[in-house]
C-alpha cells in the first residue's frame, strides 16, 4: 500500500476489529495508542450504541466515537455530541406497532442507549452474545417506549429468525417510509434516517475537523460499512466479509480473527 499521510483511522467493530471476546486485541491497542499520541483522529464508526462501547477502545483516551450507524458523533473528550440525525418518534412508534404482528427481536435505541426487547435480562445477554458491562434493559413493548419517552430514535432494529420472517419484515417496512436500510449480519435488519450512514456521519465529522476524505482510512466488514469505505481515501474490507462490502473497498485485507486490521496499519503508518 502506498504511503500517505493519514490524520483519521475509522473502523467499524464486530466482525472487523472485534472477534470473539468483544475487546480488541493488544496489538491494535498499542497501535491505535500510538496513533492518538501522534494526533491522529481514531473513530469507532459502528452500528452499535454508544453504550456498548468496548472497555479496550473506551481506554484509550478516544477522540471521537460515531455510533448507531452514523446517526450519534460525540466528540469523547468533551464529553460533547456532535452530530444527530435521528428518525422522527412518531413514525417509529408505528414501525415498532407492524413490528408487533410478526413479534420478531427488536431493539429501540434512544440517546446513546439500548433496549432489548426479550423475556430476560440473561435471555438478551445469551442471544446477543453481550458482555457484562453492557446494560442491558429489557422491555417488552417498543411501542410503548418510544411514545412514552417521545424522543427520536438513532436506529430501528430488526433481527428475523428465517428467511421467511426477513422478508416479511422487510415487505412491512422498506419502500413504506422514507428511512434508510442497512445490514450488518445475515437476518439483521437495521433502518435509519434517510440520509444516515456511517458515511454520511464520517463526511460531517471530516468536514467539522478540516481532514481530506484522502487522509482517512476506514475498516469493515458488513453491507452497512460500503458508504464509509466508498468516502475514505483508502477504504478496507475484511476477507471475512459480506461481497457489497468488498466491492466498495479499495483493498480486501485478511481475516479479524487474525488482527489484520493491526498488521494493515502497522505497515501504512510505519510503526
Amino acid at each position: 500500500m502506498e504511503k500517505r499521510q493519514i490524520r483519521m483511522i475509522a473502523f467499524d467493530m464486530d466482525g472487523t476489529v472485534l472477534y470473539d471476546k468483544n475487546e480488541i486485541s493488544p496489538k491494535l491497542q498499542g497501535i491505535l495508542k500510538k496513533a492518538l499520541d501522534q494526533g491522529i483522529y481514531v473513530v469507532p464508526c459502528t452500528g452499535r450504541g454508544l453504550c456498548e462501547m468496548p472497555r479496550t477502545l473506551t481506554a484509550l483516551g478516544l477522540t471521537h466515537t460515531a455510533t448507531a450507524n452514523g446517526a450519534l458523533v460525540r466528540d469523547e473528550k468533551a464529553d460533547q455530541v456532535l452530530y444527530r440525525n435521528l428518525i422522527p418518534w412518531e413514525m417509529a412508534a408505528e414501525i415498532y406497532h407492524e413490528l408487533k404482528k410478526i413479534e420478531c427481536y427488536v431493539t429501540v435505541h434512544i440517546d446513546g442507549r439500548v433496549y432489548f426487547k426479550g423475556e430476560s435480562e440473561e435471555a438478551v445477554r445469551a442471544m446477543y452474545k453481550l458482555v457484562d458491562y453492557i446494560p442491558v434493559p429489557v422491555i417488552w413493548d417498543a411501542e410503548a417506549l418510544v411514545r412514552e419517552k417521545q424522543e427520536d430514535l438513532e436506529k430501528i432494529y430488526a433481527r428475523a429468525r428465517t428467511p421467511e420472517e426477513f422478508e416479511r419484515i422487510m415487505a412491512l417496512i422498506k419502500g413504506k417510509y422514507p428511512l434508510f436500510y442497512s445490514s450488518s449480519a445475515v437476518g439483521n435488519m437495521e433502518f435509519s434516517a434517510l440520509d444516515c450512514s456511517k458515511g454520511t456521519a464520517l463526511a460531517w465529522l471530516c468536514d467539522h475537523l478540516g481532514v481530506d476524505p484522502s487522509q482517512v482510512v476506514a475498516f469493515g466488514d458488513g453491507e452497512n460499512d460500503k458508504e464509509m469505505l466508498r468516502f475514505a481515501g483508502i477504504g478496507v474490507a475484511m476477507g471475512n466479509g459480506n461481497e457489497i462490502c468488498k466491492a466498495a473497498a479499495d483493498v480486501v485485507i485478511g481475516n479479524c480473527a487474525d488482527d489484520a486490521v493491526a498488521y494493515f496499519l502497522e505497515e501504512l503508518l510505519g510503526y
